[in-house]
């Protein structure tokens, strides 16, 4: 999307967040309120996602996140 808004630093609620090094809205990374997981990609499957979102990311001082496109 064109218009998407980019925020660096957490984001305001624990969960599913389109969040990547890359401003890539179909990455998606679980915020656990402190660290960034894995990115789990949209074609993964449910139970590779929750491997992805158990594992920290080690260096995520660059993940940006966006809003939630499937709330829109």
């Amino acid at each position: 999307m064109k218009n998407t808004i980019w925020h660096s630093g957490p984001p305001p609620e624990i969960g599913w967040w389109p969040a990547s090094k890359g401003r890539d809205e179909t990455v998606l990374r679980w915020w656990n309120g402190k660290v960034w997981s894995r990115f789990a990609g949209c074609n993964d499957t449910p139970k590779l996602a929750a491997f992805y979102a158990a594992q920290k990311e080690i260096d995520w001082t660059e993940i940006e996140w966006t809003e939630r496109w499937w709330l829109k």
